[in-house]
């Protein structure tokens, strides 16, 4: 999926909604509801919750398969057996309680109106009842079935209020993590690619593995710097130079000198959002989340760092600070909002009067549209050419312990892990995520192409149709919204060339609740300390000498208490077998 800002309709966000069924990568696996199952009691919505029958199928046997593999703490003692498919010859059926995106009167219920499921249902040799619920009724809807003790085979976009390992403990869903290797061999496959860091992100604290996740083909980094090609071309500067610190002041400077450029690096008043593009340069990351607030973090040799106490910091500042003295950052920046100005962007690109700025891929086309030139990624800047970055605050691949789940009301476990199986076969990932091909989508030169009428439907948007041919999307295969440049199709390969991420601080390490409120106590003020000092360093308010007595400043406002919860937090990952 492509990271875009609320400017750009893109197709991640499309694909989010969407994977109320299950769908695409980070969206099976966000909650919808922080709510706690509802009482039984609770009053339901016009849009009443389907009673969940049991499964139709002639197995009728407990909980648990009738036998099972023990997990292989990653690749070692198991080997890889296939699932053959379809798994009986008159379709089995399993119930499948889903949250559709969409309005009541616009909801999937029946698999033989919607062009995958019916590709799936012939393929699994599974039927499935989809008992379908509405976005405005659908974790109020959930909230009553569980409480009421008659569950769905499987429940897609799952969430319960106090976590996963709750839910498996009020036997509300089964814990699959012993019988993955054998009955989910291919998702098994996915998990323990990567030297495990699936299988780790993917369990509980607990060890519990509850859930489906989307896992993915998701770049590392999906935003990064970008720049206009006629400037390239025109100050003699190509792309494969333009990857040292060095190089990027050099480019800089000769952008000003010639386009009368106040200031031809765009960063935000902050440089906590978009500043990190130099910060990881140096090593560490300082990018406090635009959402969340949250602190950031990296790891080396085991060890938990909060960024802004190791020296890259200082080298990261000093550098910043010798641009603004030569007039290469905005002089006004330290007074301009800290969200994303994507207004101010907008102007200096319609204009032409910035060379250097960070965003996603998905507005590369939107911002050669508006300024009449084409926007290109560039590398990210190093301080050796050779160098590799280490933090680079790339997205997850995996959505988080969320996402479809089987609970324990189901009577057929093995087939719904078997049918659970084939959405991450490579049978089912172009299917899940492009429809049917010779009808939605042709291959051209070896890659998926969407037929023209699925984005130019009269009275229809792109994101509407693509929900009439795609379902459970659990591998994601960086689904590209039709029509989209080879500029912007360079980003990936562009911004990835040089990252390996292998500091960044691991998404699936969580809190306990304890831990939660040691850190709750100390990190707002750490963030408004930095948020207060840095840009201050940067333009001279502060001078680079007082970096020390900042770093104190951090420490005594208690940041060792947060990078000790973290810490804990990052062993028991670690732990996770």
């Amino acid at each position: 999926m492509k990271k875009v800002l609320s400017l750009l309709l893109s197709l991640t966000m499309i694909l989010c909604a969407f994977s109320g069924c299950g769908g695409n990568a980070a969206s099976s696996a966000a909650p919808v509801s922080d709510s706690p199952p509802a009482d039984a009691s609770s009053e339901a919505t016009a849009d009443a919750a389907p009673s969940a029958a049991p499964a139709d199928t002639e197995t009728d046997s407990a909980a648990e398969p009738d036998s099972m593999t023990e997990p292989a703490d990653g690749e070692e003692g198991w080997s890889y057996t296939p699932i053959s498919y379809p798994l009986a010859d008159t379709p089995a059926t399993l119930d499948y309680w889903i949250t559709w995106e969409l309005s009541a009167d616009t909801m999937y219920n029946d698999v033989s109106e919607h062009i995958a499921l019916k590709e799936l249902e012939e393929a699994t040799g599974v039927h499935l009842n989809l008992l379908a619920q509405s976005q405005a009724a659908g974790q109020t809807n959930t909230n009553l079935m569980i409480a009421s003790g008659d569950y769905a085979d499987m429940i897609g976009m799952f969430s319960y209020a106090t976590g996963m390992d709750a839910a498996i403990d009020d036997d509300v869903v089964v814990d699959l993590k012993d019988m993955i290797p054998e009955y989910s061999p291919d998702y098994y496959q996915y998990l323990i690619a990567d030297d495990n860091k699936l299988w780790k992100s993917v369990q509980t604290d607990e060890g519990h593995i509850g859930a489906y996740v989307t896992v993915g083909t998701t770049p590392k980094v999906a935003d990064g710097t970008m720049t206009f090609q006629f400037m390239l071309d025109e100050l003699g500067v190509k792309k494969e130079d333009l990857r040292t610190v060095d190089q990027y002041e050099d480019y800089l400077t000769a952008a000003k000198n010639k386009y009368g450029m106040a200031a031809p690096l765009y960063l935000p008043g902050d440089f906590m959002l978009d500043g990190d593009t130099l910060a990881n340069t140096y090593g560490v990351a300082l990018k406090v989340d635009a959402i969340t607030g949250d602190l950031p973090w990296i790891v080396e040799d085991g060890q938990v760092k909060f960024g802004y106490l190791e020296d890259g910091f200082t080298e990261y500042v000093t550098l910043l600070h010798d641009w603004y003295e030569k007039g290469l950052i905005d002089s006004d920046t330290a007074s301009h909002p800290t969200e994303y100005r994507d207004e101010d962007l907008i102007g200096l690109v319609a204009n032409k009067q910035v060379a250097v700025f960070h965003r996603g891929d998905g507005l590369v086309d939107m911002l050669s549209g508006i300024s009449g030139e084409q926007v290109m990624p560039i590398y990210f800047p190093t301080v050796n050419a050779d160098d590799t970055l280490h933090v680079g605050g790339g997205v997850d691949t995996v959505s988080g312990e969320t996402g479809t789940v089987i609970t324990t009301g189901c009577k057929n476990l093995d087939l719904a892990m078997q049918f659970m199986n084939y959405c991450y076969t490579d049978d089912w990932v172009l299917p899940s995520n492009y429809g049917v091909e010779g009808e939605t989508y042709d291959m051209v030169d070896g890659k998926p192409q969407f037929e023209e009428w699925t984005y130019t439907t009269e009275g229809r948007t792109f994101s509407s149709v693509l929900m009439d041919y795609t379902f459970l999307a659990m591998v994601d295969a960086n689904v590209e919204t039709p029509g989209r440049s080879e500029a912007a199709l360079s980003c990936e390969d562009t911004w990835n060339d040089n990252i390996d991420n292998q500091n960044d601080y691991p998404v699936g390490a969580a809190l306990t609740i304890e831990e939660g409120d040691q850190y709750s106590r100390h990190a707002g003020d750490l963030v408004t300390l930095v948020k207060q000092y840095t840009a201050k360093f940067i333009t001279g308010d502060e001078p680079l000498s007082g970096i020390p007595e900042f770093q104190q400043k951090l420490i005594d406002t208690g940041v060792q208490d947060c990078i000790d919860a973290k810490q804990s937090a990052y062993e028991r990952y670690m732990s996770r077998g």
